[in-house]
C-alpha cells in the first residue's frame, strides 16, 4: 500500500474507527411514521458522504461514517453549542491505538425534520485530512440511528428510516446475512459487524461509510479471503451469496478486528441495518457509482 491516497484513507480510518459514545435516550423499532423518512447524502469528495445535521439547534455537516462508532464535533463546532463535557471515555480504534476523552450527554440531533436518536458526543480534529476541501463540522455515526432501522443506498444517495411496512417490502428482495451489533467503550459504542462464512469459518467484518478508498482484512485472515498474508495491497474478490460479492481494493494489515469492509462494497450494494434486534440484509445496487 504505497500510493498516497490510499495511506490517507488508512489515516482516516485509523482516526475515526470504533470510538464512541454513549447513547441515552432510544427510540426503539422502524418509525411510527405512515411513511419511511428519506435523509439525502451529499458527496464529499471522491468517495464519502456528508449529512447536514442540527445539533442542538445548530447546524452543520457532517461526516457520515457508519464505522466511527461515536458522533463527534470539531472544537470550532463545540463553541457554538451549550455542552457540559465530563467524565472520560476510553476506545481502541481497528489498529488499538487507544483514545481518551470527556463527553456531553443525551444531545438532540436532527437532519431536515427527521428527529434522529439523541446522542452523546465528544470532539475531534480532522488534522488537515481533506487538504484541499473544506472539513466537515463533526463525525456522524451509528448512534444517532440507534434502535431505527436504517438503508444506506449510495446509488440512491439515502439512508431511509424504514417502517415496519417499508421494512417488509424492502428485504423481500434482499439477502439476509449473520449480524452483530457490538457495544465496548464499557457498554458506548455502536458498530455493525457483518458475519461472512468462510471455509474456515465465521469471520465479522465492519460495516464502514468512513473508508473510502480501501478495504481492510487482518493479515490473520488473509489466507481465508485467498489473499497474500505477505503483500499489503491486493484486490478481493470474494463472493458470499449469489450476486454478492466482497470486491474491490484491499490492504491486508495488522488491526484488532477480523476485517472492515468500506466503500469498495458498501458502494455497490444496498444496505438494512435494524440497529433494534441485530439484522442486517444486503442486496445489489440497481446501479453503480
Amino acid at each position: 500500500m504505497l500510493k498516497t491516497s490510499i495511506l490517507r484513507t488508512i489515516s482516516a480510518i485509523a482516526l475515526f474507527g470504533l470510538w464512541s459514545m454513549p447513547t441515552l435516550a432510544v427510540k426503539l423499532g422502524p418509525t411510527s411514521s405512515q411513511a419511511p423518512q428519506v435523509i439525502k447524502l451529499q458527496r464529499f469528495r471522491k468517495a464519502l458522504w456528508k449529512i447536514r445535521v442540527t445539533l442542538k439547534g445548530k447546524e452543520g455537516d457532517f461526516l457520515f461514517d457508519t464505522g466511527g462508532g461515536v458522533t463527534l464535533v470539531t472544537e470550532a463546532f463545540s463553541k457554538g453549542i451549550e455542552c457540559r463535557f465530563w467524565g472520560r471515555t476510553t476506545g481502541y480504534n481497528m489498529f488499538g491505538k487507544r483514545g481518551d476523552w470527556p463527553h456531553c450527554d443525551n444531545v438532540p440531533i436532527a437532519t431536515g425534520d427527521v428527529e434522529l436518536t439523541p446522542v452523546n458526543i465528544g470532539k475531534i480534529n480532522f488534522e488537515g485530512m481533506f487538504p484541499g476541501d473544506k472539513e466537515p463540522d463533526g463525525l456522524l455515526s451509528l448512534d444517532a440511528f440507534d434502535g431505527k432501522v436504517i438503508t444506506i443506498d449510495q446509488a440512491a444517495a439515502t439512508v431511509t428510516l424504514e417502517t415496519e411496512k417499508s421494512l417488509k417490502n424492502r428485504v423481500s428482495a434482499m439477502k439476509e446475512f449473520p449480524f452483530r451489533l457490538v457495544r465496548e467503550c464499557s457498554g458506548r459504542c455502536l458498530a455493525a459487524f457483518l458475519g461472512v462464512n468462510t471455509p474456515d469459518g465465521m469471520t465479522w467484518l465492519n460495516l464502514d461509510t468512513g473508508a473510502g478508498g480501501v478495504s481492510l482484512i487482518s493479515k490473520e485472515y488473509a489466507s481465508t479471503f485467498r489473499l497474500d498474508p505477505d503483500k499489503k495491497a491486493q484486490e478481493l474478490n470474494f463472493p458470499v451469496a449469489p450476486g454478492i460479492t466482497i470486491g474491490g481494493p484491499v490492504m491486508v494489515t495488522d488491526m484488532i478486528m477480523d476485517g472492515n469492509l468500506g466503500q469498495p462494497f458498501l458502494a455497490k450494494h444496498v444496505v438494512t441495518l435494524d440497529l433494534k434486534n441485530g439484522r442486517v440484509w444486503i442486496a445489489s445496487a440497481k446501479k453503480e457509482l
